[in-house]
């Protein structure tokens, strides 16, 4: 086949598996899940067929839009990023969906599910192969279309409806800046094809202050979608959607979209110096702020969700210090380690009916194998334990970071390794070092989802479907972080490998945050609570998360409530009260206008006969 036919059924099969699976199949479970998973299946084949053939420079585009001269192309772009990127989101797609076979096999709208699955790859493949930058944003809208129907998916529960709802308002808030950024690329550059808006001299057409603008407004549509400061907040609720979702949306496709399009326009960023200097501040801030607030979470997935924030940080860190390879190779290991950590969370709370890592543990957690495996693998890759794929990745972006001189960024980095390494190995110990006779209190005990959205697992091991996806994340957790070469060569990236020297103070910051976690929840004696929970004022400055979602609400949304009560009030007691007592009254006047029809024929004959006599002599007169 060729590349073009191969792009084109990689793209439509999830398409069609979603149309089947919803139209014809919605309650068909078997048959709408195997469908979901036969595309994944199709479209990892060709993706990874696309990537051993190698990039293709120029895109393959027909024309859609044709006006004063202005063409614009829709088609595909097999370029080596993209080609990276369309192979990570169709493996972890398809883990994902494979995993779900067994998580969601007693929902009853797994149909459903399903077929909101195959929507949501469609729409993120066809955003990651998209040649031009309209075609880009169109997808990356459907893309928040379908995230806030998978977050939302259980919508008999109003947690999951609000998370699903803030989710996507908090994302369009980006859109808008990015929306309008396209369109003054578009306006200056005369182009929306991603090639020539990268090349030398489209760039150079940019006036510097413009430039900043569009890359800023650019940058807006970056920090909704990948969680940045300060529209970070969605994320650690969209944990109320079935872990599967958490999964796919926050390891290597949704919230990595951002990520993906600043290094999509790398070269359009890196012209604009003070751009790059706001994106290094808001992902350095974001990097450490995510990671402060997972540091006394005990909800698992939610600790995930923060680190997640934290490491798109890392990731924007990177790119904008120059680093294109280091943001595109951690955006890779990551990819693979926080789906696996995911997925072992979903594992966990399949089998506990808890998401509380302390129930967890005291459970018997620690007794599944595989899923045990996966979490030491899958921590001690997100903690930057060499050598395991997080090290690799994270020493190329704080190399980026030091390289270029960049103080604070740097500063801020090697705290939130510090953090990172300390709340991924508290995890990890509550989990597999459990002690009953603690100081911890469980905030939700095992068993509390039973007979609710989750399945309780007699047995100690995950079933195969679930296992099979933990145990190769995991093997990929260990082992990507020896492919950097190779990555670098694809893409084309020079590789610069950091010295032992330069390497050695983020180890050490790393062991430190592990050494710490020991000490608080890792030994025979430990209390595990830890030592933040004993700093009185600042444990409830992080267990409140800061703060800035209590101020959103303050300042912003008491204040949209009370407009839309204002104008509730309004339309209910003055367009339609005004509208109301209107019909009111004609009704009222009908009805006296039809008291007077009363059937009475002498009384209108000599009405007539008095009305003509009245006419006759004023006529006479």
């Amino acid at each position: 086949m060729t590349p073009i036919q191969l792009a084109m059924l990689l793209l439509a099969a999830p398409f069609v598996a979603f149309v089947l699976g919803l139209v014809c199949f919605r309650n068909r479970h078997a048959v709408a899940s195997g469908l979901t998973v036969a595309a994944g299946a199709v479209s990892l084949g060709c993706a990874l067929m696309l990537f051993l053939n190698g990039p293709i420079a120029e895109p393959i585009t027909t024309t859609w839009l044709s006006s004063s001269g202005l063409d614009i192309g829709f088609g595909v772009l097999l370029d080596g990023p993209t080609l990276l990127m369309g192979l990570i989101v169709t493996f972890i797609a398809l883990c994902v969906e494979v995993y779900a076979l067994s998580y969601m096999s007693h929902d009853p709208g797994r149909g459903r599910f399903f077929s909101f699955l195959g929507l949501f790859s469609w729409a993120m493949l066809s955003f990651v192969y998209a040649a031009n930058l309209l075609q880009a944003f169109i997808f990356w809208e459907l893309v928040g279309l379908a995230s806030f129907l998978l977050i939302g998916f259980w919508y008999q529960k109003p947690t999951a409806i609000a998370a699903a709802k803030k989710a996507f308002i908090m994302t369009r808030i980006g859109d808008v800046g990015l929306f309008v950024g396209l369109i003054f690329l578009l306006t200056d550059a005369g182009t929306l094809d991603i090639t020539v808006v990268n090349q030398p001299e489209t760039v150079a057409k940019l006036a510097e202050g413009r430039l900043d603008l569009i890359t800023l407004l650019m940058f807006m549509g970056i920090v909704g979608k990948s969680a940045q400061f300060p529209l970070h907040t969605w994320l650690p609720d969209a944990m109320e959607g079935p872990t599967p979702v958490s999964a796919l949306l926050h390891s290597a496709t949704m919230v990595a979209a951002g990520v993906f399009l600043f290094a999509r326009f790398h070269p359009l960023f890196m012209a604009a110096p003070a751009t790059l200097e706001i994106v290094l501040l808001i992902a350095s801030i974001t990097a450490f702020l995510a990671a402060t607030m997972a540091v006394v979470v005990l909800d698992m997935k939610r600790v995930l969700a923060f680190s997640s924030i934290s490491q798109l940080g890392y990731m924007l860190m990177g790119l904008a210090a120059g680093g294109l390879f280091a943001g595109m190779f951690h955006l890779t290991t990551h990819a693979i380690f926080k789906a696996l950590l995911f997925l072992v969370a979903g594992a966990y709370i399949h089998h506990v009916g808890s998401n509380d890592m302390i129930a967890i543990g005291r459970a018997g957690g620690r007794k599944m194998k595989a899923t045990t495996i996966g979490l030491i693998a899958g921590g001690a890759a997100l903690a930057g334990i060499p050598p395991f794929a997080g090290f690799f990745s994270k020493e190329s972006i704080l190399h980026e970071v030091g390289a270029g001189g960049h103080t604070i960024p740097m500063v801020l980095g090697f705290a939130a390794a510090f953090l990172t390494a300390y709340y991924t190995f508290r995890m990890i110990f509550l989990v597999t070092r459990p002690n009953p006779e603690s100081a911890a209190v469980e905030q939700e005990p095992a068993g509390a989802q039973f007979g609710d959205d989750h399945h309780h697992d007699e047995h100690d091991s995950a079933p195969w479907p679930m296992r099979a996806p933990i145990l190769l994340l995991a093997l990929g957790a260990a082992g990507a972080g020896f492919f950097g070469d190779a990555l670098g060569a694809f893409l084309g990236l020079e590789v610069v490998h950091p010295p032992l020297a330069e390497m050695a103070p983020a180890i050490g910051i790393a062991l430190a945050g592990v050494a710490l976690a020991w000490w608080d929840f890792g030994r025979a004696s430990a209390d595990q609570v830890g030592f933040v929970s004993k700093l009185g004022a600042l444990h409830t400055l992080l267990v409140n998360q800061w703060f800035i979602d209590r101020l959103y609400f303050g300042v912003i949304v008491r204040r949209v409530i009370d407009f839309a009560r204002l104008c509730f009030g309004f339309e209910q007691k003055g367009v339609d009260g005004g509208t109301d007592a209107i019909g009111l009254r004609t009704i009222e006047a009908g009805k006296s206008a039809a008291r007077s029809q009363g059937g009475w024929l002498q009384v209108y004959v000599a009405t007539a006969i008095v009305v003509v006599s009245i006419l006759s002599l004023y006529v006479s007169l």
